[in-house]
């Protein structure tokens, strides 16, 4: 693992039941990532440990800081793979 993830971010896997591997399985396979700003880039792939939901990871490639994590309903319609 190259990041480390921001306390938000484990508050949120914790609360959400979010399992390590699958933040880990999106950063290293993600079916669309985004570049927003030079310092946050959107990871995206499903999950089908979790009914097929868009898992959406969202990085800070400078400090390489997991920012959040969640599962998206608007990338699963807009073609989350």
């Amino acid at each position: 693992m190259d990041y480390n993830l921001s306390r938000h971010a484990m508050d949120v896997m914790y609360s959400r039941n979010i399992k390590r591997e699958w933040v880990e399985e999106v950063y290293k396979n993600p079916s669309c990532k985004h570049t927003i700003a030079v310092n946050e880039i959107h990871y995206f792939a499903m999950i089908a440990e979790n009914n097929h939901r868009c898992l959406k990871v969202v990085l800070n490639p400078i400090s390489m800081v997991v920012i959040t994590v969640y599962f998206d309903r608007n990338m699963r319609k807009r073609g989350c793979k």
